[in-house]
């Protein structure tokens, strides 16, 4: 029985307009994100440049920072990841002017023209990030003040720019040696085998949208027997409603899944071509980080929206699910580059390295998935108690809570 119901709830997600959607936001996601996607080589001694460390001390962190925020407020807009995204920020005049004065107190540079000077002075200085160059703080100024306006200055961009709490701690960047980039290279090839590292950063981009997207794909398959009036005989079955409720739902994890793995076939086939012959792949990789970091997203989200559609009748769980899914992206940025995975709906590990981080935090990733794990299939037999109670005629708040609003609209 299970097995016939869960193929012919295959079929008819199959046969959803949404999860045909679904699939197209996957695809174009996937190759605005990953479609250019650049695979590490091997260091060579004697390179002009190795890249960059993240990390300093807090009068580097300071000059980092403050490179950033002249070169932005001389060019008028500001680089923001508000929830992960690329945007762009042009403040009001109002919040220029504040910025100005930010600017003034924690630089002494009170001109543009003594901005533009002291940037052209900083040029050559060997902690150049991305392309501002470190400006020196007013003597006099504290760490606890600085941290304070750029906290300031965060508020006003809307958050996830280069001032925000997090972002202060990356800011300084220190020129890469040859021993620390091949190390890094070494544990790219010798421990992740390479295709563990694109795998993670696989996941920590699908994730994003595996966090809100099977949230419609439920809600709309629980609307549906609504709308084509199909409740009498769904309770005239003789199927159980663990077997209706526990068929539907991992047949839509099933079908939802499938074109994750299907699109993970394309950075694997670019691993295998740049790792070339001599690297030990794991061809299995993308498959593993795909069941075990992604599929608990997707289970909570398909369940969040299962459990309120069939306690409500309504969308609610798609205005649920898209709450909490902004708040966890929005907070699991500071753990973008991996090893502090916290309790976050949509782990990141946005880096190809930084092995060691990942290795450091896999316990705490691995509870993190297996507490989200867990908590779906508690929410989908929620949902098999509440089925089983509609079936019996013993539960209709849509009904109980429409009924109520015609009855205060008669009186």
């Amino acid at each position: 029985m299970f097995g016939h119901l869960f193929i012919k709830e295959c079929k008819q997600t199959a046969k959803s307009m949404i999860y045909w959607l679904i699939i197209l936001i996957l695809l174009i996601f996937f190759n605005s994100q990953l479609g250019s996607m650049e695979f590490a080589e091997k260091p060579e001694p004697g390179q002009e440049d190795y890249g960059m460390v993240a990390g300093g001390d807090e009068q580097a962190t300071m000059e980092a920072t403050l490179g950033y925020l002249v070169s932005e407020y001389r060019s008028g807009s500001f680089t923001t990841y508000p929830i992960g995204f690329y945007k762009t920020v042009k403040p009001s005049q109002k919040e220029l002017k504040r910025i100005h004065e930010i600017v003034t107190e924690t630089t002494g540079l009170s001109t543009d023209q003594e901005i533009d000077d002291a940037m052209t002075a900083a040029q050559g200085d060997s902690q150049i990030v991305y392309g501002s160059s470190p400006v020196k703080p007013k003597d006099g100024l504290t760490f606890e003040r600085f941290c304070a306006l750029m906290e300031e200055t965060d508020d006003m961009l809307g958050g996830g720019s280069n001032y925000s709490k997090e972002s202060l701690k990356t800011n300084a960047k220190t020129p890469m040696t040859y021993e620390q980039a091949l190390q890094q290279y070494n544990d790219l090839t010798e421990k992740d085998h390479f295709t563990g590292a694109y795998a993670r950063l696989f996941s920590d981009y699908m994730g994003i949208m595996l966090g809100i997207l099977p949230v419609f794909l439920a809600a709309t398959r629980g609307m549906r027997d609504r709308r084509s009036r199909m409740q009498a005989l769904i309770a005239s079955r003789k199927a159980s409603s663990a077997v209706i409720i526990f068929s539907r739902y991992f047949s839509m994890i099933v079908m939802l899944m499938l074109p994750v793995l299907l699109i993970s076939c394309i950075p694997l086939s670019e691993c295998i071509k740049a790792a070339g012959g001599g690297i030990r792949l794991d061809y299995l990789a993308f498959v593993k980080y795909s069941v075990g970091w992604l599929m608990p997203t997707a289970m909570i989200s398909t369940a969040v929206g299962m459990v309120l559609t069939e306690l409500t009748d309504t969308a609610l769980g798609v205005l649920v699910q898209l709450i909490w899914w902004f708040l966890s992206v929005f907070s699991s940025m500071s753990a973008m580059h991996g090893g502090i995975y916290g309790w976050d709906l949509v782990p990141r590990h946005n880096t190809p390295f930084n092995y060691e981080g990942f290795h450091a935090g896999f316990s705490q990733l691995a509870a993190n998935r297996a507490l989200y794990a867990g908590i779906s299939i508690l929410l989908a037999a929620v949902t098999v108690w509440i089925y089983s109670l509609k079936r019996k005629g013993r539960l209709d708040i849509r009904g109980k809570l429409f009924g109520n609003r015609k009855r205060e609209h008669k009186a």
